[in-house]
């Protein structure tokens, strides 16, 4: 059924439940899962500073989703694990990312939600409500 997942992922270990849901479902399906963190974009203009603070960023990224990788690579040595880095809005990224790669199917962790916070909700509630996709939620 769903053979193009993505795990959009803070890169907290909590995420690790996500991405075993994500391979579980590609494993049963002959799909692939791609693994995708994005660098959260300040607004304003960016200097060289703040390029190198991005980089450094996705540096640390690319090296959490590596060692995921190859944890669960063991396990689930049929199914494909791709990894991207992207800096932008994480919403909007997520959404781009996700009709470009054609995926199926979008697994994200679920974040606990303050009520006195304000705005959009979480991540997971702003890609819920604008993805064209099913979205799971794993809590």
């Amino acid at each position: 059924m769903y053979k193009n997942i993505l795990v959009p992922t803070d890169l907290a270990d909590k995420s690790e439940l996500s991405i075993q849901t994500a391979l579980t479902m590609a494993s049963q399906n002959h799909g692939s899962v791609q693994l995708l963190h994005v660098v959260e974009k300040m607004g304003g203009e960016p200097d060289a500073e703040v390029e190198n603070f991005y980089l450094k960023l996705a540096k640390q990224a690319d090296q959490k989703l590596s060692d995921w990788q190859r944890k669960f690579q063991e396990e689930f040595a049929d199914v494909p694990i791709d990894k991207t880095i992207l800096v932008g809005k994480r919403a909007q990224e997520i959404l781009r990312f996700s009709q470009e790669k054609a995926i199926d199917l979008i697994v994200m962790t679920s974040r606990t939600f303050n009520k006195e916070e304000r705005g959009l909700g979480t991540l997971s509630d702003q890609v819920s409500l604008f993805a064209p996709i099913s979205v799971l939620v794993v809590r």
